[in-house]
């Protein structure tokens, strides 16, 4: 059975451990904390005295820290960093949130090495995560098994780097959607309207879900998905009566008001006419950033 550590015993690391541990995986733990190592060694796993020590024990290092600075600390430190103490066909498979650029720096360094490296960043915790791999089916060889053991899906995102990217697109859509919402309860609160009642309506609108699946349906080319949607100036005129509302309210929703100014943009185009998802073209022109100087368009 492969042996498999943990380095950063946060929450989402906590949740990992102990659902490695249920699945029957010998489990290696380390923290800079002592504490959740100690909790973690009461329920079964060994210790570590660090990333190197750990990774010197183990087949696969699983690693959940706070950003990219400890990432790549714990990753390529010469004396305590997994990579100098990983064995040979030893991978890391890091489950933090960072930019796919780091993706490249750590994966040039394991690859010189002859070891392996794997962008994972997770959604939701263990045992039910969503893990994002940066690579194609097959990059995680036989620690697939030990990642489809606390997983509830397991999704390869094509490339180095693309599980980080995806797992920061899951990121802004997730938090602006938040926004989004707490701003339209605000506005529901100015208004004097109970806000368990419009939480619950809403939820059992199409506010609460259709925002990301219609998106995706002019990105998938779903062109019968998009056909059902209505014409952009439809979606114009109803926000206009929202931040109207908003107004004599007394709040004002960036969010809403950003969305405004977006879709009267569209009311000026031909795409006023059309289900309102094929304005996802415009905004692909309107979002375009001009290249940097001294880069080739």
């Amino acid at each position: 059975m492969r042996q498999v550590g943990v380095v950063g015993l946060g929450g989402m690391g906590i949740a990992l451990a102990e659902s490695l541990l249920d699945a029957g995986w010998p489990v290696r733990c380390y923290d800079i904390r002592t504490e959740p190592v100690a909790t973690m060694v009461a329920r079964g796993a060994e210790a570590a005295t660090s990333p190197r020590a750990l990774a010197e024990a183990s087949d696969v290092v699983l690693t959940f820290l706070p950003g990219p600075t400890q990432v790549r600390h714990v990753a390529l430190d010469p004396e305590t960093g997994v990579l100098a103490g990983l064995r040979p066909g030893g991978a890391m498979l890091d489950m933090s949130t960072c930019g796919p650029r780091l993706a490249e720096v750590l994966g040039e360094a394991f690859d010189a090495a002859g070891r392996r490296y794997v962008d994972c960043p997770v959604s939701r915790k263990a045992p039910h995560m969503t893990v994002l791999v940066g690579g194609p089916a097959g990059v995680l060889g036989a620690d697939e098994e030990v990642v489809a053991a606390v997983s509830r899906v397991i999704v390869h995102c094509g490339r180095r780097g693309a599980g980080y990217a995806v797992k920061l697109l899951n990121q802004q859509v997730k938090y602006s959607w938040y926004l989004a919402s707490s701003e339209a309860l605000l506005v529901g609160s100015a208004l004097g309207l109970d806000a368990e009642t419009v939480a619950t309506a809403i939820e059992e609108s199409s506010g609460s879900d259709s925002g990301f699946s219609t998106a995706a349906e002019f990105f998938r080319g779903d062109a019968a998905g998009i056909a059902a949607h209505a014409p952009a100036s439809t979606i114009e005129k109803d926000l206009a009566l929202a931040e109207a509302m908003a107004a004599e309210a007394g709040v004002r929703s960036r969010l809403l008001s950003a969305a405004v100014d977006f879709f009267v943009t569209v009311g000026g185009t031909p795409y006023r006419g059309r289900p309102y998802p094929e304005s996802s073209a415009l905004l692909q022109e309107l979002r375009a950033m001009p290249p940097r100087t001294g880069e080739s368009p």
